[in-house]
């Protein structure tokens, strides 16, 4: 599963979702027929909220294996997704009892400064079909992403989770280097598959030397003067850097050794032939070296403070997460996911585990 289920849609909202008011409730009126799958003191999860949820993953993974090429990858989700998705539904309420009114107009605040962002990127026709394919209203989208992050972030100070920075400060010193930034070859590529993806399975040999024609075409095209960068985010199957028109930039540990080693002999503006690796056929460009960088505490104060919050976190939350349930007499109505969970045994998690 996904580390945040819901951002899966975050990208498909548009501006009348801005102008809307947010619903705070964490139970909407349910469809007709709907049933309770599981309750507790001052909440209840319907099915129809995790349908919502489960189709968001499974849209997520599809888009995934598209783009990766993998046209056999499994149709649903595994058995063990519903457990997945009714703990962490039941746990957002949960730790969501427990927020004060500052982190809930924090949480309003945030969601709302998520939307303005996607709106840049996203139209009305999309965000229209990605909320039919999860079967959510853009309220009920709009609710479970305040949800999540409001829980996330209260989560912490429920566990009490506060990293000093002499305790960051600590964890840095003691991995010396570990943090410096290696030279990097930052490029322009143009990759076409001739696997499934990022697996070894090869594409039938028809599909290769159609691949084959393919980049040679792209490459004379290049050659011609048409630009780069359009070329790459039309065609380029390398999912990492398509969206950046090719850019990419890598360690020489990090790339195939023929590919790395001409990289780091290019000149900048530099264009290579086309090379055969072991993902497929590519050219690429380099457009410049960027030398080896020596971390300082200061600039990653931040982002280790971050990592030792949630590794924190994960510790913690467990058996506080067991707490409130016991507490709130949290019982599962469903019996097949009944019978489910007290097979598998299945362990809490807090909201948007991986965060």
């Amino acid at each position: 599963m996904k580390a945040s289920l819901f951002a899966l849609l975050a990208a498909s909202l548009t501006a009348r979702l801005v102008a809307a008011p947010l619903v705070p409730a964490t139970n909407a009126v349910a469809p007709a027929g709907d049933v309770i799958v599981a309750r507790g003191q001052g909440f209840v999860i319907r099915r129809h909220q995790m349908d919502q949820v489960l189709a968001t993953a499974r849209v997520g993974d599809a888009q995934a294996n598209a783009a990766l090429g993998r046209t056999n990858a499994p149709a649903d989700l595994p058995p063990e997704a519903e457990l997945h998705v009714l703990s962490q539904l039941m746990e957002i309420q949960l730790v969501m009892q427990q927020t004060t009114p500052e982190e809930r107009a924090a949480g309003r605040q945030k969601t709302d400064a998520t939307f303005t962002n996607i709106l840049q990127t996203m139209g009305a026709a999309k965000f229209e079909a990605q909320l039919k394919a999860t079967l959510m209203t853009p309220d009920e989208l709009r609710r479970m992403l305040y949800e999540e992050e409001t829980a996330q972030a209260s989560l912490t100070r429920q566990l009490g989770v506060q990293v000093t920075d002499d305790e960051a400060k600590k964890y840095f010193d003691d991995y010396p280097g570990a943090f410096d930034q290696p030279k990097k070859a930052h490029i322009r590529e143009l990759l076409l598959y001739t696997t499934l993806g990022y697996t070894s399975e090869s594409l039938p040999e028809d599909a290769i030397l159609a691949k084959h024609q393919q980049i040679y075409e792209l490459y004379r095209r290049f050659q011609a003067g048409e630009d780069f960068a359009a070329l790459a985010r039309q065609y380029n199957e390398d999912i990492a850097s398509k969206g950046a028109g090719g850019e990419v930039s890598f360690t020489a540990d990090q790339m195939e050794k023929v590919m790395g080693d001409l990289a780091f002999a290019m000149q900048a503006g530099q264009v290579s032939q086309v090379i055969t690796n072991g993902d497929g056929y590519v050219f690429f460009q380099l457009l410049e070296i960027i030398p080896a960088k020596k971390a300082t505490f200061a600039e990653l104060a931040d982002k280790i403070k971050k990592n030792l919050t949630g590794e924190h976190k994960r510790q913690l939350a467990p058996a506080y997460l067991e707490k409130l349930k016991q507490e709130a007499n949290v019982e599962i109505l469903d019996p097949r996911l009944k019978a489910m969970m007290a097979g598998a045994g299945a362990k809490s998690r807090p909201p948007g585990t991986g965060q």
